[in-house]
This record gives structure tokens, sequence and C-alpha cells, in this order.
């Protein structure tokens, strides 16, 4: 997951106001104190949010591999962001 784990954080932390956090045996990236994405550290699984700050938090499990693509994981990612952003980051252009 080490290799995978930097290239999540590479992602992530080029998203506007992303914080990393590590504990409890995975990595969390939030946004204002509110997590967008969690990395297993023990897996090559990331979960990432699935519904508006505003609501019960959900999340949807994905599991990399060798041959992911990128690019998708990327906007999944950035979704995940957009989901917990404030209304004002993301009118002043988010990502």
């Amino acid at each position: 997951m080490t290799d995978f784990l930097s290239r999540i954080r590479d992602i992530a932390m080029q998203l506007p106001g992303t914080a990393e956090e590590a504990g409890d045996g995975d990595t969390r990236f939030l946004l204002e104190g509110t997590p967008f994405l969690r990395a297993s550290g023990t897996s090559s699984a990331i979960h990432l949010c699935a519904a508006d700050k505003d609501q019960e938090p959900q999340w949807n499990a994905l599991t990399l591999t060798a041959d992911s693509d990128w690019t998708l994981i990327e906007d999944q990612i950035a979704r995940s962001w957009e989901l917990v952003a404030p209304t004002e980051l993301l009118e002043a252009g988010g990502r």
C-alpha cells in the first residue's frame, strides 16, 4: 500500500485546504476537519466520501491494483473532496 499511499497523497494534497491525518491503521485526508478520503494501511483499499457534508457519512470502497485507472481515481478523489467542500471554496474555483 505504501506506493499506492504515496500516489493517493500526491493527488489529495493538490486539492485546496487538504490536511493529512494518520491513525488507527489508516491515513485520512480532511478538508476543514471533515474526512473525504481514507486509505487503509493494511490493504490496497481506499474509502471515498459518498455523501454531502450535511448528510449521514457514507463511504464507497475502492481496491487499488497495479493496473488501476489513475485518471478515474483522481476524479473520484476530487469528487469526494467536492462533497465536503464549503460553498465558498467551490465558488472560488475549487480544484
